[in-house]
């Protein structure tokens, strides 16, 4: 990259690296499956809410991926119209 062009080859590669990063998921996942499951708790008590907690943690974490999908597909989209000469109303 020379005074501040990006390379279209470098910027593929980024994007590629952020597509195929999913390493954290996979960490996060078998974290949340080594956590135990909890007690039911005292009378009175709200019970076992590690299941909600676990639950909520791994639906966040698809909420983000997805949230990247989303966003990698309106760049390609984005950049496929710029390389074939199309604006965003064509």
């Amino acid at each position: 990259m020379n005074d501040n062009k990006v390379e279209l080859s470098w910027l593929l590669q980024q994007i590629a690296a952020i597509q195929d990063g999913t390493e954290y998921l996979k960490d996060g996942l078998a974290q949340l499956a080594q956590m135990g499951e909890g007690d039911s708790g005292e009378s009175y008590s709200p019970g076992n809410i590690l299941g909600k907690a676990k639950a909520d943690a791994l639906g966040g974490m698809i909420r983000g991926r997805e949230t990247t999908n989303q966003q990698l597909l309106r760049l390609y989209e984005k950049m496929y119209d710029d390389l074939m000469g199309r604006g965003p109303a064509q």
